[in-house]
């Protein structure tokens, strides 16, 4: 059987399906609009690995999709409508058609109200909950992965690709099942750190990885009004900061919203809801709140155009923003929320600087690089809420956002190791507090990017040891014909002047292979404007092959002209001519290498 890859042309034929487009395309899969008999549907073809030449490797996943939806029937789960072999030999799955938008188009397109959003994820929840009582995970749920339909507004979860289900058989060599990093739960990055060396060791995914996703999606649709739009973004399940909260980036999330969704990503998986179904009670009770603030879109709609600036809220800024002083002026008090991040940000920033003097860095984990489609998640860039406490008022909207009396602190979260003060300062009067706390205070309300930029302390972003990717070994040996230590020439990031420059430690990037060229072996393996993603750290002592301070940057995908994209585990390395506000000076032309971890 010669399974090959696809690229059907509309008009092409697919077991009798006419393709009328191309609907997407993923790591196991292509996507294609199919049409017979009048009837539309999705047809999922199996996405072969090229040079394996085992149908089993390109089939199994698709059976085991097939498998699982054979055993949902949900009103907002995608339904399979039938499959088979298309001409080419490769299994296909015919799946329902979902006119509609991916959950970051919707929002930026529709500009719903917070009790809207609550509405959507309420029934996410259901589904969820629905699933995981038939033994079920998803295991890859991001906002491209669900879809809302155009006809009725309802949620439709879809690609169940990297699903699974009890008692079923693994199919990735990994210590970690598949997936998207960003949405990955920290335990799951604790586990790989603890088992590295333990080659048969596999995580066990839990229903509590699920919610932390579905909290990184509420998260990032309440916090960025462009969440489709591309930009380096930082990650909610960073072990070495607490999660910032939603209500310091965007003021229009209802205070209550946003200890929910504190509690969703919160890095202990005991302090997140016990399961989906009493996430989804706690969804409809905040659904059904009467109060107006809840009826406002969560983002002005004019800051969700595309081609103006970037909202203040996700602007990395030059220096700390000043501390706000809301009692003093009257305004809403800050809430339990933001009183346990401010602790809990001074009592980080102590961890980390003892961590730093103790072995020189911040704990990282290897980021999966986001392609167009999926990078919808919002930078967690984030600033105090604006002077004006209530938000703006939908027309629809008779009754004012009344004001909040007198202070008051409310008892934290059960199992909150964190003290709350015993009283709130009285108004028109700031306590004094040493400058060093007030500096940490400002780095503790802001997110890992903003900490850099603002100079504060523990912000350096410095990589620690890491294993390829799952499946990056076997295509760089099989697909790529890569070999251990293969060489390359590599602009850093095509984005920027190919001369010295300025990188941000953190940022994501884009490399490329330039022309001009004249290594045979290069051209042969990654010919010119071969793009590399991946994302940019600062080393500042020597590690690795690394004689002093260095930029280093982690490539974890690659796409050659003309073919599809593939994992891989490239290093690029160039000497750091200088380190100021969370940027590195680096030339950006320079060599990377094949590895299978890191220190080479």
């Amino acid at each position: 059987m010669n399974v090959t890859l696809l690229d059907l042309p509309p008009g092409s034929l697919i077991d009798g399906w006419q393709v009328a487009k191309a609907l997407g395309a993923g790591g196991f899969a292509r996507v294609f609009l199919g049409e017979k008999n009048g009837q539309h549907r999705a047809i999922k073809v199996a996405q072969h690995r090229e040079a394996s030449g085992d149908p089993k490797q390109t089939h199994t996943r698709t059976l085991r999709e097939l498998t699982v939806l054979l055993m949902l029937d949900h009103p907002n789960i995608v339904r399979p409508q039938g499959h088979g072999f298309a001409e080419s030999g490769n299994l296909y799955l015919a799946l329902d058609y979902i006119d509609g938008w991916t959950l970051a188009e919707w929002v930026e397109r529709k500009h719903p109200t917070v009790r809207e959003v609550l509405g959507v994820f309420e029934k996410l929840a259901g589904a969820l909950a629905y699933m995981h009582g038939r033994g079920v995970f998803h295991r890859d749920l991001k906002l491209s992965n669900v879809l809302i339909r155009k006809s009725d507004g309802e949620p439709v979860i879809i690609d169940f690709s990297c699903a699974t289900y009890a008692l079923s058989e693994a199919l990735t060599d990994g210590g970690l099942p598949p997936g998207t990093d960003r949405y990955r739960a920290p335990e799951q990055f604790k586990f790989l750190r603890e088992h590295k060396d333990e080659h048969r060791a596999r995580y066990a995914f839990q229903v509590a990885d699920e919610i932390f996703a579905v909290g990184v999606m509420l998260h990032e649709l309440l916090t960025d009004p462009r969440p489709t739009e591309f930009r380096p973004r930082f990650d909610l399940n960073n072990a070495a900061l607490p999660p910032p909260s939603p209500r310091l980036a965007n003021a229009r999330v209802p205070a209550a919203v946003s200890d929910l969704i504190e509690s969703m990503v919160a890095l202990d998986p005991k302090r997140r809801p016990v399961d989906t179904e009493a996430l989804r009670r706690e969804l409809a009770e905040l659904r059904a709140e009467p109060s107006a603030e809840y009826d406002v879109p969560g983002h002005p709609p004019s800051e969700q155009r595309h081609g103006g600036p970037v909202p203040e809220a996700l602007v990395i800024p030059t220096s700390p923003p000043p501390l706000k002083r809301h009692v003093a002026r009257g305004e809403r008090p800050l809430g339990r929320s933001q009183w346990m991040m401010g602790l809990a940000g001074i009592v980080a920033l102590v961890v980390v600087a003892l961590l730093w003097r103790s072995w020189g860095g911040v704990p990282w984990r290897p980021v999966e690089r986001r392609d167009a489609m999926d990078a919808r998640a919002p930078v967690a860039t984030h600033s105090p809420p604006p002077k004006t406490t209530p938000p703006a008022m939908s027309p629809l909207s008779a009754s004012p956002v009344t004001t909040p009396g007198p202070a008051t602190v409310a008892v934290p979260k059960e199992g909150s190791t964190v003290k709350t003060p015993s009283e709130m300062p009285p108004p028109g009067r700031t306590p004094r507090m040493p400058k060093k706390a007030v500096a940490a205070v400002k780095c503790a309300s802001l997110s890992l990017v903003a900490a850099l930029a603002a100079g504060c302390p523990g912000a350096q972003i410095r990589p620690e040891s890491f294993s390829c990717p799952d499946g990056a070994r076997q295509a760089m040996e099989e697909q790529l014909r890569w070999e251990y230590g293969e060489p390359f020439t590599i602009v850093m990031d095509d984005r920027l002047p190919a001369d010295t420059v300025w990188f941000t430690a953190g940022s994501e990037v884009v490399g490329v292979v330039p022309k001009g060229i004249s290594v045979i072996r290069q051209l042969e393996v990654a010919p010119a404007g071969t793009r590399f993603y991946g994302k940019a750290y600062y080393l500042p002592e020597k590690m690795g092959s690394s004689n002093g301070p260095a930029l280093i940057v982690r490539y974890d995908r690659v796409k050659l002209p003309g073919q599809d994209e593939y994992p891989i585990c490239v290093v690029a390395e160039a000497k750091a001519y200088g380190f100021k506000d969370g940027k590195v000076k680096a030339y950006n032309r320079t060599g990377g290498w094949v590895v299978h971890h890191w220190p080479k």
